[in-house]
């Protein structure tokens, strides 16, 4: 239920257009329309644009930790998925084209969640790109820039992108700028189910679900549960403590992509 209740959410908060008042139905509305244009990032088979994944015995948090299907109360041969990774598109003129990567999973390096928007190349690149450490630096493939929201931990808005580099050479060096809640003011934010008891209280219906979008949601993923509930389906094993399985990888591979490790990991 993460993928179809959280993780779509969130893709539609990002995806959907402005709404005409800032209200409950008129935002639900744009989710709406969001989840209706969804469609899958391949038009082949399912193992074409979406990954199963199931853990295996490893290491999180420097602790060994089991596989699924050594944990209580969990049959021996289960083929529960653990982890989940999609290619999506959504089928409007503003993101035509523009693929959406999805990814959520138990027993990862970190809990943490994420939205981050890539923004595309320039055609031409007129810069020397360099990373330093200290006074040595080196070349590098330059990287697009990113905008990144993150939900949890330490909410936060990070912007990373070029700058010229101080001196007669037109070098260009990655750089980030942060805004975090809690050093702004000095205070933390309110947990999501506090927040949302006090909606009700209210009666601001904004940051709840309406039943259809429930079923427009549960229409784009039951094809893939169905599938993934086949007896031949057997999802891709992966190490605890990693960031999911090989065919991960692979589902952006195939286009010249690469996951991104988030800013607080030092595991990749």
């Amino acid at each position: 239920d993460v993928l179809q209740n959280h993780v779509l959410q969130l893709l539609c908060l990002i995806a959907m257009e402005p709404p005409a008042l800032f209200s409950g139905e008129e935002i639900r509305d744009e989710k709406l329309k969001v989840l209706k244009t969804l469609t899958p990032g391949s038009k082949g088979p399912i193992s074409e644009w979406a990954v199963a994944g199931q853990y295996t015995a490893g290491q999180s948090q420097d602790q060994a930790v089991p596989g699924y299907r050594e944990e209580e109360r969990v049959p021996a041969d289960s083929h529960r998925e653990t982890f989940v990774a999609m290619e999506v598109l959504v089928e409007n003129w503003r993101w035509e084209g523009v693929p959406f990567y999805l990814r959520t999973g138990k027993r990862l390096p970190e809990r943490v969640s994420e939205i981050a928007i890539q923004f595309k190349h320039p055609p031409m690149n007129l810069f020397t790109t360099v990373e330093c450490d200290g006074d040595i630096c080196s070349l590098v493939e330059r990287k697009p820039n990113e905008l990144i929201f993150r939900i949890q931990p330490k909410e936060s808005i990070s912007m990373k992108f070029s700058t010229k580099r101080p001196g007669m050479q037109y070098q260009i060096q990655p750089v980030t700028m942060d805004f975090a809640f809690e050093d702004a003011y000095h205070t933390s934010l309110p947990e999501a189910y506090e927040r949302l008891l006090m909606d009700v209280l209210r009666g601001d219906s904004t940051l709840f679900t309406r039943s259809d979008e429930l079923e427009a949601a549960w229409k784009f993923v039951t094809p893939v549960l169905e599938q993934w509930e086949r007896p031949e389906h057997t999802p891709e094993p992966y190490y605890a403590g990693t960031w999911g399985p090989a065919g991960a990888i692979q589902l952006l591979e195939k286009s010249k992509r690469r996951w991104r490790t988030p800013s607080t990991s030092k595991k990749l």
